[in-house]
């Protein structure tokens, strides 16, 4: 067995106090890491910062999807697992699924990290307050919380104006979209079920979701009527049979051949559809705007447009088959 001399134990201990000391003086340097800083800060709450944040730890796909836009990605120092957009971001994995990588995220000093509320359990949330990280909590169930998320990152990062064009453009578009949709339902809301997974039962996405909010702009009606996410029997499916159903990305269409999907009105008028990219749909954010218009094209059997994204990305942020 081999063991380390003394004069390398010592120049190990010296490394140490200095990323400690460096660490130590960047929070203090920052004015965070203090007891009335560093804690969870609730979607639209006063934050104590004075001056733009230079460096962010998002923890969610869709937050960073956001801070793109607003052109604050150099400001990014670490970001979560299964971050897709933009392509090829070489920024440090912190956040993993439900947990966070403690030591990467004390590598990356960040000012402050920027999750939804409820997402990571509250030892993981209570780990980075014990490390003197403030956590900013942002809302995104629904269009408006998102547009009032993109305005907040814009106040963080310093890029109000931008934020400002980015929710204009949100606005004008749902808008738009809303009214095509109204208009070409003639007056009859169809009824669209939401076909999320069908491990461990038939997933779907009900009230007070995300999704929600893109049937009730395309004038339609979800079937779940229920909150949250959560699974239902097949005899809600086969008895409210909906004239609609949207399979996830992942969810195999030869469930359509199957009961009780195979009585039902959408399968019977060929009504049914595969989404066409899932981060598009379950990563809320402002492409979600795609999303909404790609659903209306479909179930419409028409071609909507909207106008084009007012802020020049290097990675464009609208599908490729549009």
């Amino acid at each position: 067995m081999k063991f380390m001399n003394r004069n390398s134990v010592v120049a190990i201990a010296i490394i140490i106090v200095v990323v400690v000391a460096g660490v130590s003086y960047f929070y203090y340097r920052e004015n965070i890491g203090t007891t009335d800083v560093a804690q969870v800060y609730a979607p639209n709450a006063k934050l104590p910062f004075t001056h733009p944040l230079t460096r962010i730890v998002s923890l969610l796909p869709s937050i960073t999807v956001n801070l793109y836009a607003l052109g604050a990605e150099k400001d990014l120092v670490g970001i979560s697992t299964y971050t897709t957009y933009p392509k090829n971001l070489s920024i440090p994995i912190v956040g993993e699924l439900d947990t966070v990588n403690y030591e990467e995220l004390l590598n990356v000093s960040p000012q402050a990290v920027i999750t939804i509320p409820s997402y990571y359990p509250q030892d993981v949330i209570t780990k980075i307050l014990d490390m003197g990280i403030p956590v900013i909590e942002v809302g995104q169930n629904n269009f408006t919380q998102i547009e009032q998320q993109i305005l907040e990152l814009g106040n963080i990062t310093g890029t109000q104006k931008n934020a400002t064009e980015i929710v204009q453009w949100m606005q004008t578009s749902l808008m738009y979209l809303h009214q095509n949709a109204t208009e070409l339902s003639h007056g009859k809301r169809m009824s669209i079920f939401y076909l999320l997974s069908t491990e461990g039962g038939y997933w779907t996405a009900g009230n007070q979701t995300f999704i929600n909010d893109f049937f009730n702009i395309a004038d339609l009606q979800n079937i779940a009527n229920e909150s949250g996410y959560y699974t239902v029997p097949g005899s809600m499916i086969l008895n409210d049979s909906p004239d609609i159903i949207l399979l996830d990305q992942y969810v195999n269409s030869s469930v359509m051949k199957t009961a009780p999907f195979d009585q039902t009105n959408a399968y019977k008028n060929n009504m049914y559809f595969t989404i066409f990219d899932d981060n598009y749909f379950n990563q809320p954010a402002f492409r979600s705007v795609y999303a909404v218009q790609w659903l209306i094209d479909e179930v419409y059997n028409t071609t909507v447009n909207v106008p084009a994204f007012p802020i020049q990305l290097a990675d464009n942020p609208a599908p490729s088959s549009f």
